[in-house]
């Protein structure tokens, strides 16, 4: 009994003793999207917790080493926000909304060749905006924006008929093709446009952050995540898909970027 009990102590102390003098910096928020991912984070890593409420404040505590964050990919845009490493060896994992585009005209993009469209999506963002008229330059065509505050209302004005194709995320798909096609993801690569937060790693060892990594992949399988966080993929990266994973942070960098 009393080596069964020594085990079990000395298995909690390896779990805490693994992610000793873990930062966990929240850059949002305190009810964010941001503190939810990063309090389920240190629920598991122990680690002392730092509510920043924004990536200024957030850059101060990074030199501490070891720390874990989440980063915007609208912020590297903004030269008044503090740079910080984005690649294979500091990504822990993405939270991404992935995004669609349907239509009840046009069955493939080629179909959209020259044409006149009318794309019902968001309205007052630049990003979309930016990809929108890079897509009306590759296609030839002259696309207007049927603007909407925010997935739901633009999926029913497309459903209303104010549209006859929509550019949304994919958790929408089964109610838009309720009248229509979807024929082009950001999944599958045909769509360089997703909406991407990064969980990332700051001065950490190469060690660490395969544990946070680990971490993440644990929490990603659980219920409270999965439904704390539904409508978005969660991707943490591998020794398969960091390529993958730079380059769709990139994108949306790219997208979010004057």
């Amino acid at each position: 009994m009393k080596s069964i009990l020594f085990s079990v102590i000395l298995t909690l102390a390896t779990a805490v003793s693994a992610f000793a003098g873990t930062t966990v910096v929240n850059t949002g928020s305190d009810s964010g999207g941001f503190h939810t991912v990063l309090s389920f984070i240190n629920e598991r890593v122990k680690g002392e917790y730092v509510q920043a409420g924004n990536p200024v404040v957030a850059s101060s505590y990074f030199d501490k080493g070891d720390v874990i964050t989440m980063w915007s990919t609208e912020w590297p845009g903004n030269s008044e926000i503090p740079s910080v490493k984005i690649d294979g060896d500091t990504i822990v994992g993405l939270q991404v909304y992935e995004t669609i585009l349907c239509s009840r005209e046009f069955s493939s993009m080629d179909e959209m060749k020259g044409k006149n469209i009318k794309i019902a999506t968001w309205g007052e963002s630049p990003a979309v905006d930016k990809f929108i008229k890079g897509m009306a330059k590759d296609l030839n065509a002259n696309i207007k924006i049927v603007p909407y505050d925010g997935s739901g209302a633009t999926t029913r004005g497309y459903l209303g008929g104010d549209a006859n194709t929509i550019f949304t995320i994919q958790t929408k798909q089964s109610k838009v093709e309720a009248d229509g096609k979807c024929f082009a993801f950001s999944s599958k690569g045909d769509l360089d446009f997703a909406f991407v937060d990064v969980i990332l790693s700051v001065n950490a060892s190469a060690d660490n952050v395969s544990k946070y990594r680990q971490v993440v992949t644990d929490l990603s399988k659980t219920p409270e995540w999965k439904s704390s966080f539904e409508g978005t993929e969660t991707y943490i990266v591998d020794n398969t898909n960091s390529s993958t994973i730079v380059n769709k942070v990139n994108a949306a960098i790219k997208l979010n970027s004057n």
